[in-house]
């Protein structure tokens, strides 16, 4: 009987514990530290394929201008950027004032033959 009254107390003091705004606090800032973790993991290979998609572009085409150079690193920062482009320049056929001609050809292949 005595050691289930006092389970019972460290349970209600621990509960009192845990309910303080600093714990609280703490305790959030632990899940958002670990969510941006595990966020960071899981595009570790959408962030290689990326890479690897612009380390060939240029490779295959040295002679951009320093604006085109930035416009293709902005476009392949993320999957979402690049998955628009793809719909707007290379499916639609749309216009592009920073790449043209045959490097929005090349780059546009490179797109379609990478996997993510």
């Amino acid at each position: 009987m005595w050691r289930a009254f006092v389970i019972f107390i460290e349970v209600v003091i621990l509960v009192i514990v845990l309910r303080t705004s600093f714990v609280q606090y703490f305790l959030l800032d632990i899940q958002q530290t670990v969510s941006g973790w595990i966020e960071a993991v899981v595009d570790i290979p959408e962030q290689q394929s990326l890479s690897m998609l612009r380390e060939k572009f240029f490779y295959n085409n040295m002679l951009l201008q320093p604006h085109q150079t930035d416009y293709v690193l902005d476009i392949t920062e993320n999957k979402e950027k690049l998955e628009s482009f793809r719909q707007f320049y290379c499916i639609k056929k749309d216009k592009n004032p920073f790449i043209y001609g045959q490097n929005l050809v090349r780059f546009c292949d490179q797109i379609e033959s990478t996997t993510f």
